[in-house]
């Protein structure tokens, strides 16, 4: 990593992504249409300190540790040579300098050591720009990530993972939590809420178009359940005739079935077969190709009742 990345002007820390914040070459658009290839900066007139960033650590910069200005910020900012500082010159490329960010750059951030002296003074992190929280609330947030990241192991997609294709790395509920914490923290406010909604049990169900179940979703409902695995309000089995859906309702499944059903019927061709007669205990038997006397004379006079209604 570049330690000359960063640079202190007006008191805060800059940085170049692409490089050398010391060997930036002028944006402005030269006579010809070609970028200028002159550098912002002839020569050395700051130096290469430590600037501390409170309890968070310290950062090495391109700086001076003098109160007053050495070199001309906003002409630094804009990305201009001496020649283009005039307020009618036209830019070819953007300035490559950003307001340095405390997480989005934290590889550039040292922890204190006891045994080193630091040459400057603190320098403000652009709080008010909208791209860092307070330090604390930042550091808690990260060790909270790293705490919950911690925990992801390895989970099979479907019983015990016979194929290497079916094992997956949940994003746990505590994991996305502390996310949307630390993204609150970072003022991402549309993320955090993302982040938030996404930690919390919500139905699944997919809004496509009827699927078959090799077909893979690209909606869902996505509302708030009390638990995992369980559907909304809106798409339970019972509901199924108001969607469309096959009526299907399995003994222990409390999800809509995805198939269409038949033309003038309400249940799939696969679930067609399975009885509809209700036992003696309030329960569907729901058996294929019922030999239940009972059950088949049921199924008869309901079949008759729908040709009559018909």
């Amino acid at each position: 990593m570049e330690p000359r990345q960063l640079v202190v002007l007006r008191g805060r820390l800059w940085i170049n992504p692409s490089g050398d914040a010391h060997a930036l070459q002028c944006v402005a658009r030269t006579k010809r249409g070609s970028r200028c290839q002159n550098p912002v900066e002839y020569g050395q007139l700051l130096g290469l300190h430590e600037f501390q960033l409170g309890s968070v650590g310290y950062v090495q910069a391109y700086g001076s540790l003098s109160a007053g200005e050495t070199v001309d910020t906003d002409r630094w900012l804009a990305q201009h040579c001496t020649l283009h500082d005039t307020p009618d010159v036209t830019d070819c490329e953007t300035p490559e300098l950003r307001r340095f960010d405390i997480v989005r750059d934290a590889a550039h951030v040292r922890a204190h050591r006891v045994d080193v002296a630091h040459d400057g003074e603190p320098v403000e992190r652009a709080e008010e720009a909208g791209t860092t929280g307070a330090p604390g609330e930042i550091t808690g947030s990260i060790a909270a990530v790293f705490e919950a990241a911690a925990r992801l192991r390895p989970w099979p997609g479907y019983i015990n993972g016979h194929q290497y294709d079916e094992w997956y790395i949940e994003a746990t509920p505590d994991l996305l939590h502390t996310l949307a914490r630390l993204s609150r923290t970072s003022h991402e406010r549309e993320l955090a809420s993302w982040l938030e909604q996404l930690s919390k049990p919500l139905c699944m169900e997919p809004l496509d178009p009827v699927l078959s179940y090799e077909t893979l979703p690209k909606t869902w409902c996505f509302r708030p359940v009390q638990a995992r695995d369980l559907p909304c309000e809106l798409h339970r089995p019972e509901r199924a005739a108001d969607l469309g859906r096959c009526t299907y309702a399995g003994p222990e499944d409390p999800r809509i079935c995805r198939i269409a059903p038949l033309v003038g019927g309400d249940r799939c061709e696969d679930h067609a077969e399975c009885c509809r007669a209700v036992k003696k205990d309030g329960e569907v038997c729901n058996r294929r190709s019922c030999y239940v006397p009972q059950h088949r004379q049921a199924s008869s006079l309901e079949a008759v009742g729908e040709l009559a209604a018909t």
